[in-house]
């Protein structure tokens, strides 16, 4: 004897639907972003390194990486926004708030002991870079396979 059970497909209001897919393509600008600030990073380190004594001129090297960095921390408040909104599940919402956190208080953080402490800091930015890139991607590849799906 062979049981078959399909996965139950609930349907929502459509409004909740709405805020989803817009999860889901913010989602995507936020991954494309946070990929970017990897070749930004790398553009910083080698236009740091055009004038090795310069802090001035390091420092505007960095500016496009910075700035794409501020321009996240707003794609995560807004897909935590969206995702409390849609109600797909909880990881809508908490992985955003994760993100938010790590791009608005922990790599601001980190950067400033990688310059003021230890190298170690700055290896640890990388690495929570690595981590953010995951959380947007995590997000994005969920709503593509589990969309929401309306009345």
């Amino acid at each position: 004897m062979s049981s078959v059970t399909t996965a139950r497909v609930e349907r929502v209001a459509g409004w909740r639907v709405v805020c989803d897919r817009i999860l889901q393509w913010v989602a995507l600008l936020g991954l494309v972003l946070a990929l970017l600030q990897v070749a930004f990073a790398a553009l910083g380190f080698w236009g740091a390194e055009e004038k090795p004594g310069d802090q001035a001129w390091g420092m505007a090297a960095f500016e496009p990486h910075a700035i794409d960095g501020q321009v996240l921390y707003i794609v995560a408040a807004v897909m935590f926004i969206l995702g409390l909104l849609s109600r797909a599940n909880w990881k809508v919402w908490v992985i955003p708030l994760v993100l938010f956190i790590l791009l608005y208080f922990v790599q601001g953080l980190l950067v400033g002991l990688g310059f003021g402490i230890s190298r170690w800091f700055g290896f640890l930015h990388a690495v929570d870079g690595v981590l953010i890139i995951a959380g947007f991607a995590w997000v994005f590849f969920d709503r593509l396979r589990h969309p929401l799906r309306g009345e």
